[in-house]
């Protein structure tokens, strides 16, 4: 017997923010404007933090829109082809926020915290997994290292990092942060399940911006494209055990938790943004053909007319 996928339907409100909160943020937008300004009008930043494209996953009860993948995935579609950088820009949040691992993984307090905060635009999220070394190899984390101390009677990471191409970093106000954790003279609890282990693993964590020992580079334009990137830098900078994502418990397990939710933007972001390009394409492609002409005659009319 042949069994088929469920077909994915979007909902009333989904349909609904598809057709209209998303369609009026592309009219917005002058992708050529963005590229000659390399940003985005402030007009343009207040209505995706206003309607919230920065939140497109996180639960409603969190002040997020709660959407599905499909609708998610068809919001950056779209976004896609106004303009490139404007589906980069929505799909970071909206993939390795750090929203999604807060949902997963967050404490309560981290959750009660941060998360309405990213829904209303007010934090402005990235993620620093790319290194100098390691691209987005999470297995490696070269440079990126952090050892547990105790300071002024706290237990927590001091840590040391190089970040690059590090989206939205220049503008983000909270940084999500991936390295490799170390604790040689065994501070963590003995109840701890990695207590007496010196490597203890990928460890993921919550740092504002203003912390003292980070430090934002300047501003990278890979490929000449205008969207928000840059560089991250931090110096022994201490993170208290709750702003590592799930506390105290969670250090170490950063391995599991970064393949649990890296799959939402290799497997959803990156693939929608092909299937823009390859619309906008065919938009421009089409266009073109009908009005270029060769010897007096269309393009497009020489072409069918070969076929």
């Amino acid at each position: 017997l042949t069994t088929y996928a469920p077909l994915v339907t979007l909902t009333d409100e989904e349909k609904s923010f598809l057709a209209n909160e998303t369609e009026e943020l592309c009219g917005l937008v002058d992708d050529f404007k963005v590229l000659e300004d390399k940003d985005f009008s402030d007009e343009v930043w207040r209505f995706m933090r206003r309607q919230g494209f920065f939140a497109l996953k996180i639960p409603k009860e969190w002040g997020g829109k709660g959407f599905s993948t499909a609708a998610t995935s068809a919001v950056l579609v779209k976004l896609g082809t106004a303009s490139s950088d404007l589906a980069s820009t929505v799909a970071v949040p909206n993939s390795l926020g750090p929203g999604e691992l807060l949902v997963r993984y967050g404490t309560p307090e981290q959750q009660k915290y941060y998360l309405p905060l990213l829904a209303d635009g007010t934090f402005i999220p990235c993620f620093g997994l790319t290194g100098i070394h390691s691209g987005s190899d999470a297995t490696s984390l070269i440079g990126s290292y952090g050892v547990v101390e105790e300071r002024d009677g706290e237990i927590g990471v001091k840590c040391t990092f190089d970040k690059r191409y590090i989206t939205l970093a220049p503008i983000a106000t909270v940084i999500g942060l991936a390295f490799k954790a170390y604790d040689p003279d065994n501070l963590l609890p003995k109840d701890h399940p990695l207590y007496e282990k010196e490597d203890l693993g990928i460890t993921c964590a919550l740092i504002p911006r203003e912390t003292e020992g980070v430090s934002v580079g300047t501003r990278h334009f890979p490929v000449g494209e205008p969207f928000q990137n840059g560089p991250i830098y931090g110096e022994d900078v201490f993170i208290p055990m709750d702003w590592i994502i799930g506390g105290e418990k969670m250090i170490g397990n950063g391995w599991r938790m970064l393949m649990e939710s890296l799959s939402v933007g290799r497997g959803i972001s990156l693939p929608v943004t092909g299937a823009s390009a390859t619309q906008a394409m065919l938009l421009t492609t089409s266009a073109y053909s009908q009005t270029r002409e060769q010897f007096g005659i269309s393009v497009s009319y020489t072409h069918l007319r070969a076929h």
